[in-house]
């Protein structure tokens, strides 16, 4: 899914949240697996200004996208491991829609950060929904003309 695949991904959120992301940068790689981005956030915030993120999967045929924070962040706050994972799936009998799935994988290294789980799962919703609205707003149906 195209939304799934970086840098789009992080355009949308930078867009979509100007007060907690700054920018981004691809470190290494093309969107698939295996990418780095590192993500701005803006300031303010609390904790790093920063985090890297490494691509584990991005499937186009499954609409998956399983990303890990190997730098900065969460790891920052507390967690000891966090990986987020985004899927995208068909709705049965409906062509144009899909139900979109994320999660979030963590082991806290210091109980302290557990209430940040909730704010990070709220951060999640917020930007699959940005992600459904931009692939609703920039969905284009194509049509076939005939002239006589």
């Amino acid at each position: 899914m195209e939304g799934l695949r970086q840098p789009l991904l992080a355009q949308i959120a930078v867009d979509a949240f100007p007060e907690t992301y700054s920018g981004f940068t691809v470190l290494e790689g093309d969107g698939h697996a295996g990418t780095i981005v590192q993500v701005f956030l803006a300031p303010g915030g609390e904790g790093s200004s920063s985090y890297k993120e490494k691509f584990l999967v991005v499937d186009d045929v499954k609409r998956v996208k399983l990303g890990e924070i190997i730098e900065g962040g969460p790891l920052e706050q507390g967690f000891k491991s966090y990986l987020t994972r985004l899927e995208a799936k068909k709705k049965k009998g409906k062509k144009d829609e899909c139900i979109m799935i994320g999660t979030i994988e963590y082991v806290l290294k210091d109980e302290s950060a557990l209430p940040l789980v909730s704010s990070n799962l709220e951060g999640l919703y917020n930007i699959m929904k940005a992600v459904a609205d931009y692939v609703t707003n920039h969905h284009h149906h194509h049509t076939t003309t005939t002239s006589d």
